[in-house]
């Protein structure tokens, strides 16, 4: 598959859940007429095996790490700026 071939789109909040068997990552899109996590449309949902979503856990520390290592701390967002839910 090309690069092209896909969409990209933007997300500024994830929500996560799981049952048993997956990990259900929602990426949603705040905005100005979207300001509440529930009312926040699903832009895309990736559904993710445990042991994929342990695998990316830590590929996401590590590229966090190295991403600070080379650009600086990376500050938490402030209090209610959206982000992750769980």
């Amino acid at each position: 598959m090309a690069k092209e071939d896909f969409p990209v789109t933007y997300s500024n909040l994830v929500r996560i859940t799981h049952a048993e068997l997956e990990f259900l990552l929602d990426f949603k899109r705040l905005g100005p007429e979207n300001r509440e996590v529930d009312s926040a449309p699903t832009v895309v949902r990736v559904v993710l095996n445990p042991a994929i979503a342990k695998a990316f856990r830590d590929a996401l520390a590590e590229n966090v790490r190295r991403y600070e290592e080379q650009f600086g701390e990376i500050p938490a967002p402030r209090k209610g700026a959206g982000s992750v839910v769980h």
